[in-house]
């Protein structure tokens, strides 16, 4: 899939979601709430266009999706995303999808972010400590891990 849009002008969450709003990918207002709370310039490289609709590299040859992936995911899946459900996000990367589906479960649901390279662990852990999703990290019903399995 190409890129929804392509201009610079964006510099602000807020206009994410009002572009993705404006092409249709965003249909419900519980996924625009979501992805306004979750600030996607929180979640990529410093000097990075957060704001782009383009996946962006976050080092280990791995990558963060572009916002329409993650807009399309959230609607995708919002109804099995209802508070008290429960959440897998396996390739977790940044953590911020992770915190988007945390957010949308809530504190009664359980949300589980798995990835195989330890730094970005550790680095979407500190990315998500700076959101609204923070306090679910620390009540446990948000958690990270490392993981991989090469039996497969």
């Amino acid at each position: 899939m190409q890129q929804v849009w392509s201009g610079s002008s964006l510099n602000k969450n807020k206009g994410l979601v009002d572009h993705l709003q404006s092409f249709g990918i965003i249909q419900s207002k519980k996924v625009a709430e979501v992805m306004e709370t979750v600030d996607r310039g929180l979640f990529v490289p410093d000097g990075s266009p957060a704001y782009l609709d383009s996946p962006m590299q976050i080092g280990f040859k791995a990558t963060i999706s572009a916002p329409h992936m993650h807009a399309t995911c959230l609607q995708l899946l919002e109804d099995n995303l209802q508070p008290g459900m429960h959440a897998l996000d396996v390739g977790s990367g940044t953590g911020y999808l992770t915190a988007c589906f945390a957010l949308m479960v809530g504190s009664h649901g359980r949300t589980i972010g798995v990835e195989h390279i330890p730094e970005l662990v550790s680095t979407s852990i500190k990315n998500i400590e700076k959101t609204a999703a923070a306090p679910l990290l620390k009540d446990g019903s948000l958690a990270l891990h490392v993981g991989d399995d090469d039996r497969w």
